[in-house]
């Protein structure tokens, strides 16, 4: 029963990876297809040909860590099977090495990352001694660590996902346009993916922020009246913080409306494009059109978003 529940995993993953290939093939093919037949849209179908390339690069990861998680759950069962035959002293040294191990490998795949970005191509540099930081590392956290001790998975994953964001949001959308116009081409789409990173990075901060900042007055009403954990997000959490996620919101669109005509600039399309345009051409009175046009969209949205907030926070 066990060898057919694994053979059927393993023709499962191998489906996944046919169709992810398969998936990837079609989006560059459709991608490069598009781009002549779409004409001012054909960003667009550049952008199905980088996605499709990105799926492609992502297979691989994608397949090492499915693999890594299967091979984990099945090797857990003998794994305590082993630790309950085997002495103390000996299962500390096994979790010594494999900590160092982790710790090292961890470590190889930060310096190649480095070396991916900056090409140091010294392996002395690149594996070699971040291997060593990351193994004296491993044991001293192997050491510190009690057997069983709960491993901080969430913490962790809260702390990695918060640097990411404040390392994407300390980015100017002014810089990320740069790339995404490189990446997708000139015009309002490079624009918009450009705010919309900076947006989710921005708006993530304030709403964590505001999850960490609520009152423990309901939670302790609605816990005492033997409610679960589910019902205590429902009845105690989301009520304290959907007004101020509205009004972030909303602030933010504002923001994001005026930061547009700053990104056309860079190329990423729209009005602001327009008025680089006219003011390099010294066509002044197209340009002094376009900035009273500005002017009224920004006072609008602003007026707009003030009465929403009013109306709903």
């Amino acid at each position: 029963m066990r060898i057919a529940r694994i053979l059927t995993l393993m023709v499962s993953a191998i489906c996944i990876i046919f169709l992810l290939q398969l998936l990837a093939s079609l989006l560059l093919s459709v991608g490069q297809m598009l781009i002549q037949p779409l004409g001012p849209v054909g960003f667009l179908g550049n952008f199905v040909s980088q996605v499709g390339e990105i799926v492609q690069i992502a297979t691989p990861i994608i397949l090492a860590l499915a693999g890594g998680g299967f091979v984990g759950s099945f090797l857990s069962t003998y794994g305590q099977n082993l630790s309950d035959r085997l002495s103390d002293s000996y299962i500390k040294g096994i979790n010594l090495f494999f900590a160092a191990a982790a710790g090292a490998l961890l470590f190889m795949l930060v310096g190649a990352g480095i070396n991916w970005f900056y090409q140091i191509n010294d392996p002395v540099k690149i594996y070699l001694w971040p291997g060593a930081v990351g193994a004296v590392l491993g044991l001293l956290l192997a050491i510190r660590t009690a057997p069983k001790d709960a491993l901080p998975i969430g913490t962790t994953l809260y702390f990695v996902m918060r640097t990411i964001l404040n390392a994407t949001r300390s980015v100017e959308p002014l810089v990320m346009v740069i790339v995404f116009v490189v990446w997708v081409g000139i015009g309002p789409f490079a624009g918009s993916l450009a705010l919309a990173l900076h947006t989710i990075a921005a708006l993530s901060k304030l709403y964590s922020e505001q999850v960490e900042s609520i009152l423990p007055g309901p939670l302790e009403a609605i816990k005492a009246t033997g409610a679960n954990r589910l019902q205590t997000i429902v009845y105690a959490v989301v009520p304290q913080i959907i007004p101020p996620y509205i009004s972030f919101t909303m602030y933010r669109w504002d923001i994001n409306v005026r930061m547009s005509t700053i990104i056309g600039f860079a190329g990423g399309g729209g009005i602001g494009f327009l008025l680089q345009q006219n003011i390099n051409l010294l066509d002044y009175r197209s340009a002094s059109a376009q900035m009273l046009a500005i002017a009224i969209v920004v006072a609008s949205m602003d007026y707009i978003s003030s009465t929403l907030r009013e109306r709903f926070v």
